[in-house]
């Protein structure tokens, strides 16, 4: 599992970015943005052809929580996502569920991703957290933070779009 789930993480990184051991914050009462639900594929680069393994499903959970299935298929891994706004920077954070195979073992630890989103149109671009501004060696929630909102102004607090298109029926 660990093995499995290690190189699912790499696969995904695209999306769910830089890992913490804690979550960024322990509240979460954003509600849900229903423009961001459902099937979405990566936008190939210039002259390539979509991956059917590329593809990512946002559905609603609750109010305020996303289940998203990335890469939508047979070694996919689950995420509960959920809308955060910390010092007025609205973003999403991950929680990694599980696979196929189950949830993460309890030693595996690096389990939460901090993800900013943009919707244009049927475009939908994701941008993860920069560690070199908010390092994944903090352990607690309180460092986090406190990390986060100093570099809450800096333009460069996500980094590494991926766009992603939807799959309309």
């Amino acid at each position: 599992m660990k093995c499995k789930l290690a190189l699912l993480t790499v696969a995904v990184l695209l999306i769910t970015g830089c890992e913490y051991e804690s979550p960024l914050t322990k509240e979460h009462n954003v509600a849900v943005d229903s423009a961001v639900l459902g099937l979405w594929e990566a936008i190939p680069d210039k002259g390539e052809e979509p991956k059917q393994n590329e593809r990512m499903m946002i559905l609603k959970y609750s109010g305020t929580e996303y289940l998203i299935h990335y890469p939508v298929g047979k070694d996919g891994a689950y995420f509960r996502g959920y809308p955060i706004k910390i010092g007025g920077v609205s973003c999403v954070q991950l929680q990694a569920i599980g696979t196929d195979d189950g949830p993460p073992e309890k030693d595996e630890k690096d389990l939460f991703h901090v993800v900013s989103h943009r919707l244009a149109g049927a475009e939908l671009e994701i941008k993860i957290l920069n560690t070199e501004l908010v390092n994944d060696d903090l352990k607690t929630t309180e460092a986090l933070t406190l990390s986060f909102l100093k570099h809450k102004g800096n333009k460069k607090l996500f980094i590494n779009p991926g766009r992603f298109r939807r799959i309309e029926k």
